[in-house]
């Protein structure tokens, strides 16, 4: 437990948000090796978070993969990563 008084600091909230910052920039990092699904949580949005694609286009992904939106989504694996990222570029090009 953290006291009110620490938490209303400014060295505390900075912390803070130089961890998320840093997370951030950790996931990114991950990210140009390629994308990255867990298929534990909502696929679509999995695809979202990981790919700055938006809640729209990553429901045409799902819908290109053909499965429920709210699905956990198909187990991973490499050639399903490619899968998704190829469908990924031609819902970005607007098809």
């Amino acid at each position: 437990m953290v006291p009110y008084g620490v938490k209303r600091s400014s060295a505390y909230r900075e912390s803070k948000m130089a961890a998320r910052k840093a997370a951030e920039r950790a996931r990114r990092a991950q990210e140009e090796k390629g994308m990255i699904l867990d298929p534990k949580k909502q696929l679509r949005m999995e695809i979202k978070r990981n790919s700055g694609i938006g809640w729209y286009r990553a429901a045409q992904i799902i819908k290109h993969l053909e499965m429920h939106e709210r699905g956990k989504g198909p187990p991973m694996d490499q050639a399903m990563r490619d899968r998704i990222t190829d469908i990924a570029r031609v819902v970005r090009m607007g098809r």
